[in-house]
């Protein structure tokens, strides 16, 4: 079966995939762990280098050498315990893995941030689009150096596993007109197996054009796969200068103490709180205890391992008692993490994600406690003027013993009274004068500030929903449902009083009631009435997926499912005056049934 599908390659493949295959690459990244070695060296073997075929020529993230081990177990035979997988794992990752200036641009796409980010890498040609982008996030492809001939490999293996990339994606409308074959020689390699031995070219009377191909457009004559791998080969490469470097003065941080947690969530605001690690096995493997404090006044604790990989990327899991109702999927009852280490070693963000699609998440970010005080922020993003508030400050080595006048939050805006205060946490009582300009105020604690921390506003002058257009899938039966969470934000007009300019002041989240209306696609649109619904607060529920006998869609009259497009509507009813109104898009398609995600990586 596999030497049928080289087979296949040497009569479809086009000119740049044609390399000669009696040798081992040179230059490849050494390879010495004896688990390593002893697992993936039957089938990889090492040169006098150290080198291994293939394995020695990709550098990646842990996400996709989880993929790639997972591959060598279903289709190639590999029999592995699961904590020698996680040994290769680690050990590839660290010994075969990214720059932190290597990993960064796309770890979007490790924290599972999906949607709204994959058209907007910039430099990114349309052959990438047009070929890797079609089953795959851009940024999977992003986190990828390989060598021009693992490229080209990797090109090949999708044509063996995925017969129809060939004429679908890479080489759009190709055609073959003659039923000759290539002449094909099976040799004896280097390597001690058979291999086979290509042509230079495939001869024209065999493999041409059809009329109606249609090259890359942006390098007129190559086709889109041609294009992606010249592009790949030269400007993601095995071997770069950020690499070397890296290597040169990577090491396993300490990162065991106290790491203060800013986060945001869609739908519940800011969180604070303090994420204690501690030292576990290995210098790589990390517990952590984080208490976290919400909004709306809820403690959570959590318990959780981590892992760092490659000396800054950070993948943690957790778990916490069930917190919230059961119908709200947006308290997390169990988390996977996805962070970078700074270069000081001093603060650590990404995202902590959830859900059936990880759709849901928190927006992290860590620093590590020392000696000073620390301000976080408040429980509340804005004061109205004029009011009395009480007022919930977070941050670390706060002092039990302050008074009033230790804490000052700007003109206009006096501490009354402190009504409780703790290492990590003081609650006071404010008092907000009358006539205050719309502007961002600066919390101060005995000297230590948290610039623009709070915002000051007489009214509510306009509103807008976040995000301004999602989607959602559609499930519940043999696939899980795609939530989509909104909010309203509401802003306060600026000094020149114009709504919608750079000196509007964003006051964070408002109440507001939510409804569906229908977008009007086609005639006798009806999808407002299938989708799905949404609650009090902003959170969309997706119906289930499959047919639904009661939707009769389609002129034929068959039942079709439950799919469509709807405004997300959100009236904000304030004391300011009249009613404010913002709008979202929002799609509910069908559900992802191949998935390409990684958990393992977490624990």
């Amino acid at each position: 079966m596999l030497l049928g599908a080289y087979v296949l390659f040497a009569l479809v493949a086009p000119q740049s995939f044609l390399m000669a295959q009696t040798g081992q690459e040179t230059g490849g990244i050494p390879i010495d762990d004896p688990v390593v070695i002893a697992k993936c060296g039957g089938c990889h073997t090492r040169n006098d280098s150290g080198a291994m075929i293939r394995v020695s020529y990709v550098r990646t993230t842990p996400e996709i050498w989880e993929q790639i081990i997972k591959r060598m177990v279903r289709l190639n035979g590999l029999t592995v315990s699961a904590d020698d997988a996680r040994h290769i794992v680690r050990y590839l990752s660290n010994n075969n893995g990214l720059a932190p200036q290597e990993e960064k641009p796309a770890f979007w796409d490790a924290e599972h941030r999906l949607f709204g980010t994959q058209e907007e890498e910039s430099g990114i040609p349309a052959a990438l689009q047009r070929t890797c982008n079609y089953c795959h996030t851009i940024g999977r492809v992003l986190l990828q150096r390989r060598t021009a001939a693992d490229y080209i490999k990797l090109a090949n293996t999708h044509m063996a596993l995925f017969p129809g990339s060939e004429t679908a994606v890479f080489r759009p409308n190709r055609r073959y007109t003659d039923s000759a074959d290539v002449p094909v020689t099976l040799t004896q390699g280097g390597t001690g197996y058979a291999m086979l031995q290509y042509p230079t070219a495939v001869p024209a009377s065999i493999a041409r054009p059809h009329p109606s191909s249609s090259p890359d457009s942006e390098t007129p004559g190559k086709y889109p796969i041609d294009s992606a791998l010249e592009y790949l080969s030269k400007n993601q490469p095995l071997i770069t200068p950020e690499w070397t470097a890296w290597k040169a003065q990577a090491h396993s941080p300490k990162l065991a103490g106290t790491w203060l947690v800013s986060a945001s969530q869609t739908g519940k605001g800011r969180i604070y709180g303090q994420m204690t690690v501690t030292e576990g096995l290995t210098p790589e493997d990390f517990v952590t205890t984080t208490v976290l404090h919400y909004p709306d006044g809820q403690v959570v604790k959590r318990t959780g391992k981590g892992v760092l990989y490659t000396g800054y990327s950070w993948r943690g899991h957790s778990t916490s008692s069930p917190v919230g109702s059961k119908a709200d999927p947006g308290f997390p009852a169990d988390t996977r993490e996805a962070l970078l280490l700074s270069a000081d070693g001093n603060s650590m963000q990404g995202r902590w994600f959830w859900g059936g699609y990880q759709e849901f998440g928190l927006d992290v970010q860590l620093n590590r406690l020392g000696h000073d005080s620390v301000i976080l922020g408040t429980d509340k993003s804005a004061l109205r003027s004029p009011s009395t508030e009480e007022l919930h400050i977070y941050g670390g080595n706060l002092s039990p013993a302050m008074k009033a006048v230790d804490v000052v939050l700007g003109q206009g805006v006096q501490v009354t009274k402190i009504l409780h205060a703790a290492p990590d946490e003081v609650d006071v009582q404010v008092s907000v004068a009358p006539g205050l300009p719309a502007s961002m105020h600066t919390i101060s604690i005995n000297g230590k500030s948290a610039p623009g921390s709070i915002a000051v506003y007489d009214k509510v002058s306009y509103i807008k929903i976040a995000p301004d257009a999602s989607f959602a899938r559609l499930g519940g039966t043999i696939t899980a449902k795609q939530f989509a969470q909104f909010e309203t934000i509401g802003y306060a007009n600026g000094p020149d009083g114009l709504p919608g300019t750079a000196d509007d002041v964003a006051l964070g989240p408002v109440t507001a009631a939510w409804s569906l209306e229908e977008f009007y696609s086609t005639p006798n649109d009806d999808d407002v009435n299938f989708v799905g619904s949404i609650n009090d607060s902003g959170l969309f529920t997706p119906s289930l997926e499959g047919p639904n006998p009661q939707r009769q869609k389609q002129a034929n009259n068959y039942p079709t499912e439950n799919w469509g497009d709807v405004w997300v509507n959100a009236l904000y009813k304030g004391p300011e005056g009249e009613p404010l109104k913002a709008r979202s898009y929002l799609v509910v398609t069908i559900p992802t049934y191949i998935r390409y995600d990684q958990p393992e990586v977490s624990q």
